[in-house]
């Protein structure tokens, strides 16, 4: 199962993408009972979850934690890539960042 991460307009139109090509965000997002990431356990592995500008600040904060669960050098990659294309959502109104399950 893979999470790919878009940055979208307010039309759903995909404005960046990052991949996930190796299935690594499973095995890095808090489960759904981890309490004590309050967006981030929202992500739903098999489906869509998109966040709004606001939300995607305090996501921010969240993300900055999963560098701890990160194994290897690629692990690491990846949430810097997905932390860069998040920040880029703060830019400007109507940009929000979409987790695409399978």
């Amino acid at each position: 199962m893979s999470i790919d991460v878009i940055r979208q307009d307010e039309n759903y139109q995909e404005i960046e993408l990052v991949e996930d090509v190796n299935n690594r965000l499973p095995r890095l997002l808090p489960s759904f009972q981890d309490q004590s990431f309050p967006l981030l356990r929202f992500v739903d592995w098999y489906g869509n979850t998109i966040f709004n500008r606001m939300q995607v600040e305090e996501l921010l904060g969240e993300w900055s934690r999963l560098y701890e669960r990160a194994q290897s050098d690629e692990d690491k990659h990846l949430l810097r890539e997905i932390e860069a294309l998040a920040k880029r959502c703060l830019d400007e109104p109507h940009l929000y960042l979409k987790f695409e399950g399978d």
